[in-house]
């Protein structure tokens, strides 16, 4: 069990250990795409995402798949994680300039 942190600063500190412990991520959403859409067949994956404002879209083999779906998890976590960080430095300014 976690415990709770008691102020913007050790809430910020908390937040910098738990990005750093994430591993490896990337952006994006899988996808299982057809090759015989009508019917239904040859499927395989399909990561697409954008970065530096141009969209890419990369396959998945299926021996990488837990892996990619793992990297796709830890970066939703690092956005989160960032929004977090980002609310608990406003509260510490805040907190200062009173």
């Amino acid at each position: 069990m976690k415990k709770e942190p008691k102020n913007a600063e050790e809430t910020i500190r908390s937040i910098k250990e738990q990005i750093m412990a994430l591993g490896p991520m990337r952006p994006g959403r899988l996808s299982v795409q057809y090759r015989k859409p009508q019917e239904k067949s040859q499927a395989f994956y399909q990561i697409s995402y954008t970065l530096q404002k141009k969209s890419r879209s990369d396959y998945v083999r299926e021996a990488d798949l837990e892996r990619v779906k793992t990297e796709l998890e830890n970066y939703q976590t690092f956005k989160r994680l960032c929004e977090e960080l980002v609310l608990a430095s406003l509260a510490l300014a805040k907190s200062c300039s009173r």
